[in-house]
């Protein structure tokens, strides 16, 4: 890899393709019917995408060459070979620009078995290796079109969008965000910063993200109503301030932040109590993680006001499913972190909302809350591969915080989703929960010594380590554990927690305090 040093130049080569073209030697989009011209009934015909995932969010510029074809934007799929059936192999080659301005080389192979008359998609997924990236093919967005992709993942993303943003009554934000990207485009063609170059790459996130969405046949309402509101955040960011945000910047449009650090607006287009987590070259999102962690916190001050306002803000973002004639509840998340297709789901946030709506009947006598709590709890029966995020491990059983990941084996967020269960349990009754729980805390007993490196704590399974942030919280979280289950495992292993901070010079967490908060007994019924 090596510095670029002419990145103005690059600018004035890719500024056409990145505003909505893609560089092609020989291919033009075919129509819905597959119709092509004169063109021979038995030729085989293979699409190439550059996929919105993974990787390709820690590259600000591409340029890969497949079949002979150049592509520079994600999500577009190109025609990269019209020809004989067969066995056919693409080389891939090209570079990649990284938001430093450092280059680097990207590679890959794909080979195609190509049946007579038939359309093919090759999703490409970029993966950042030490000094390269690669082009790896996403299986599950590959395929027939027609067949194992939808022949709609072949319409244009800018009329996909506008006719969602239009029915939904938002044309206007369509064109604000259309100004805003130009704008933003423009800047980093002018100077070649490449915090311009994000800027408009947040901008166009979501519309991107609900565009294939939308062309693969999979957006529903919740998830119309979510990338709108992030649009409509992201777009209202940059049309006050031209800096990207940095990581973890949290927008609120209210006075209401439980955290000093999050940006509150009181005077934007969205009246709104819920928070939007920037992350880098996907603009401001809607987590529900982030909301109903909010919601914890106000409930846990007594602000009950404002815990029931984030709750009911969050009723119509809910998607509702049935399965073995059991109706439930989920949080979808619709934007991609780590190596997450969208949409996806997250244990921390199913359980931590089964906890918090049955809390919210308790408050208000009001049964919408009870069911919806039931239906949240109802979701912990999905299997793996179809919304689950329910795993059996070598520990017992394991609620994952990315269902996507199911080797991670986050500790906090499985121990925050038994928090959930157990606020649920307490207030119903209900056996469920209660079995639930305890077997999830059960797998954390058998856990913690791998989760102890001998002076920290994992923040998952498999790393190596956690921050303090996380170390602290894992103390507090077993201290819990402990006033619940009255298991002294826990109470052991938070006292030796605590030790390694000591260790560090770092203050230790006052656990006989915790204990009086927590009411100083095990709770545990």
């Amino acid at each position: 890899m090596k510095r670029n040093v002419a990145t103005l130049v690059i600018v004035s080569i890719l500024i056409v393709g990145i505003a909505g073209f893609v560089y092609r030697d020989n291919a033009s989009r075919i129509d819905l019917t597959g119709n092509q011209g004169t063109e021979k009934p038995e030729n085989a015909r293979v699409y190439a995408m550059v996929e919105n995932k993974n990787a390709a969010f820690e590259m600000a510029l591409f340029s890969v060459e497949i079949g002979g074809t150049r592509i520079n934007e994600t999500n577009v799929p190109v025609l990269v070979y019209t020809g004989s059936p067969g066995r056919v192999t693409f080389s891939i080659g090209g570079w990649a620009l990284n938001w430093n301005g450092v280059k680097f080389d990207v590679r890959g192979k794909v080979t195609v078995n190509a049946e007579a008359g038939r359309d093919y998609l090759v999703t490409l997924e970029p993966v950042h290796e030490p000094g390269i990236f690669i082009m790896r093919t996403d299986e599950r967005l590959s395929g027939v079109i027609g067949r194992d992709v939808p022949g709609t993942i072949l319409l244009d993303d800018n009329t996909v969008t506008r006719e969602i943003l239009a029915r939904e009554g938002f044309s206007g934000e369509f064109l604000a965000n259309e100004k805003l990207r130009e704008r933003y485009l423009n800047l980093w063609g002018i100077t070649g910063n490449l915090s311009y170059l994000k800027a408009y790459r947040d901008l166009g996130y979501h519309l991107k993200t609900l565009g294939l969405m939308a062309r693969l046949g999979n957006v529903e309402e919740p998830a119309v109503r979510t990338l709108i509101l992030d649009l409509r955040a992201t777009d209202y960011y940059y049309s006050r301030w031209s800096e990207p945000g940095r990581k973890d910047l949290i927008l609120v449009f209210s006075n209401d932040s439980p955290y000093r650090g999050a940006l509150k607006v009181t005077d934007g287009p969205i009246r709104s109590r819920l928070p939007f987590v920037y992350y880098s070259a996907r603009g401001f999102n809607l987590y529900p993680v982030s909301a109903l962690h909010w919601g914890e916190i106000y409930y846990e001050r007594g602000d009950y006001g404002t815990m029931l306002g984030i709750l009911n803000e969050l009723l119509p973002l809910i998607t509702y499913g049935e399965h073995n004639g059991a109706e439930y509840a989920l949080f979808h998340i619709y934007f991609q972190f780590q190596n997450a297709s969208v949409p996806w789901v997250s244990g921390y946030a199913q359980g931590v909302a089964a906890g918090l709506y049955a809390l919210a009947y308790n408050i208000t006598g009001n049964e919408t809350y009870l069911k919806t709590a039931g239906l949240f709890l109802n979701s912990f029966d999905l299997p793996p591969g179809r919304d689950g995020f329910v795993v059996s491990t070598k520990y017992g059983q394991w609620y994952l915080e990315y269902n996507y990941y199911p080797d991670e084996l986050v500790l906090n967020g499985h121990i925050i989703a038994l928090r959930g269960l157990y606020h649920y349990w307490k207030v119903t009754g209900d056996e469920k929960a209660h079995g639930l729980f305890w077997k999830g805390a059960m797998s954390v007993r058998r856990a913690l010594p791998d989760f102890d490196t001998g002076e920290w704590s994992r923040y998952a399974i498999i790393y190596n380590s956690s921050s303090v942030f996380y170390h602290r919280l894992h103390v507090k979280l077993l201290v819990w554990l402990y006033a619940k289950t009255g298991d002294e495992t826990f109470l052991r292993y938070a006292e030796r927690w605590n030790g390694y901070l000591e260790k560090k010079g770092l203050k230790p967490e006052d656990i006989p305090a915790l204990l009086d908060e927590m009411g100083n007994a095990p709770q545990h019924g």
